[in-house]
């Protein structure tokens, strides 16, 4: 038994890159990156299966007008990292496009530049050592969560 319960094993992500326009910012990433959360819309206590619309975060310590530009074209963009799970290291691979909805950027003196996109997804794909975990369509409406190909037989279970 470990800390996390009964046997679990943390994931870890060892390291997270972003690719935008062919340019890669590693080094340039920052913690206020984050995945988009999925809920569903709701009726009377009831998921619809429909999931509301979902928004990630993308975060530089860089100002470049290249990302800007990139970003509020709408044009694609990929997240590649490694998750530790067990000491072994996975790939994470995330490619995404979607519409800019805020921008906003921080500059102090002595600290880091920061510059954060919040884009609202039209197309999301999450994949963690090959296996597909999220892939969303916007339009045509699509979304699979885990790997359809993998997933467990309930009926055993009955």
């Amino acid at each position: 038994m470990t800390k996390n319960g009964l046997g679990a094993s943390a994931q870890a992500l060892t390291g997270l890159s972003v690719l935008i326009g062919g340019k890669n910012t590693f080094g340039y990433t920052d913690e206020g990156t984050k995945t988009p959360e999925w809920e569903f819309e709701t009726v009377n206590e009831e998921s619809t299966g429909i999931v509301k619309q979902p928004k990630m975060t993308l975060a530089f310590n860089d100002l470049s007008a290249t990302h800007i530009a990139h970003i509020s074209a709408g044009l694609p963009f990929v997240l590649k990292g490694n998750i530790r799970v067990d000491g072994e290291d996975k790939p994470m691979l995330i490619t995404a496009t979607g519409q800019l909805h805020k921008m906003s950027g921080e500059i102090k003196v002595g600290d880091a530049v920061k510059r954060e996109f919040e884009i609202r997804l039209d197309l999301y794909s999450e994949m963690v050592d090959s296996i597909p975990t999220v892939v969303y369509s916007r339009h045509p409406y699509n979304l699979i969560l885990g790997d359809i190909m993998m997933a467990p037989d309930f009926s055993k279970n009955v």
